[in-house]
């Protein structure tokens, strides 16, 4: 659920990280494969309003004799105290393969969270760093490739537990996608030795996530993006306490 989740993102002089990189109205589509056979599709949208952003995921995949529907509402939000981006709640419905309801809520410092799934409520607490869902997983890495950031860590809420990730910036790269040869930066799992999880995120694509990965013993996917659509304003208006300064969105 963490390679689903994560196709599914300078905090140094504002509140909340610069408006330049950020709340842009945005749909995605990637490609789904399985041993190198086109399976489906994952398409998200993300529709920001001040510093929460409401990111929607669909995904239908066959593989084999089995179909499956993936839908997820997630909602992600700044918060100034933890300096990240962190889950607000989260609402997926699976068909198929793993199907099942599930709902989530997290409290106010990301640390506590409840999850409730088929009418059973479980709760899930950390001591030290947030828990995300895998829509905050993604957006905090996007802003921390920005932020020229190589190493981070990350506790992901899954349905049944709670786990603890490590990623790195192995180096920069250039790939071939649907847009051409891109420079994109490639972002590795580490610490697990059973599996390799490998992204790429495009910086002339809005840092966006462009290819992924994922090998663990019989599971070999793959996701590629197909096509984007990003509009932002062409500027924002940005207030410190000393002066309002515009930013022009790239």
């Amino acid at each position: 659920m963490l390679w689903l989740g994560i196709l599914l993102y300078s905090s140094s002089l504002f509140a909340i990280p610069s408006q330049t990189f950020h709340q842009c109205t945005k749909a995605l589509t990637y490609d789904l494969f399985f041993s190198g056979h086109k399976i489906g599709q994952l398409s998200r949208t993300l529709n920001w309003q001040g510093d929460k952003v409401t990111i929607r995921s669909y995904s239908k995949v066959n593989v084999l004799v089995t179909k499956s529907k993936f839908r997820q509402n997630s909602v992600v939000y700044w918060s100034d105290k933890q300096g990240s981006f962190l889950t607000q709640s989260f609402t997926r419905n699976i068909t198929g393969l793993m199907s099942g309801n599930t709902s989530a809520t997290f409290s106010l410092d990301g640390l506590n969270s409840s999850v409730r799934r088929n009418g059973k409520t479980r709760r899930f607490s950390s001591a030290d760093i947030p828990i995300r869902d895998g829509d905050a997983v993604g957006t905090q890495i996007r802003l921390n490739l920005i932020n020229g950031k190589k190493k981070f860590d990350f506790k992901l809420q899954d349905t049944e537990d709670v786990d603890h990730y490590y990623f790195e910036v192995k180096r920069q790269e250039k790939i071939d996608t649907r847009y051409g040869r891109l420079n994109t930066f490639r972002v590795e799992q580490v610490r697990k030795s059973d599996r390799k999880l490998v992204m790429w995120f495009a910086p002339d694509i809005d840092y966006q996530l462009v290819k992924a990965t994922y090998k663990r013993k019989l599971l070999d996917l793959k996701a590629t993006i197909v096509r984007s659509n990003i509009q932002c304003p062409k500027t924002t208006p940005l207030k410190t306490a000393d002066s309002e300064i515009t930013l022009s969105r790239q």
